[in-house]
């Protein structure tokens, strides 16, 4: 039982220290290859015309490319992130977290 417990303390501590500050920094490029892969799986309706499928597909498509415009545009382009930095490390020193 012991060597087991050894095991599942070297997993959680990969999954803090590696897995999470990784699935925090990609999440939006986790998020855009689900997206690409659906709408992917979705191109044979969407050829062939089948009005729910493609009226669905398409609506996921302009949703996310209205999300990645913002992300890129506010988010990258205008420096957001470093303001959302910056605001969060003020609510920590006030906070006293």
């Amino acid at each position: 039982m012991g060597k087991l417990k050894t095991i599942w303390e070297k997993i959680k501590k990969w999954a803090k220290e590696t897995a999470l500050p990784w699935l925090k920094k990609g999440a939006i490029q986790i998020i855009n290859v689900i997206v690409v892969l659906f709408l992917y799986g979705q191109l044979d309706n969407i050829v062939a015309g089948e009005p729910a499928h493609t009226k669905f597909a398409l609506l996921v498509a302009g949703l996310w490319a209205f999300v990645l415009l913002g992300y890129w545009i506010f988010w990258k382009l205008f420096g957001f992130d470093k303001v959302w930095a910056s605001l969060i490390k003020q609510w920590k020193k006030k906070h006293g977290k």
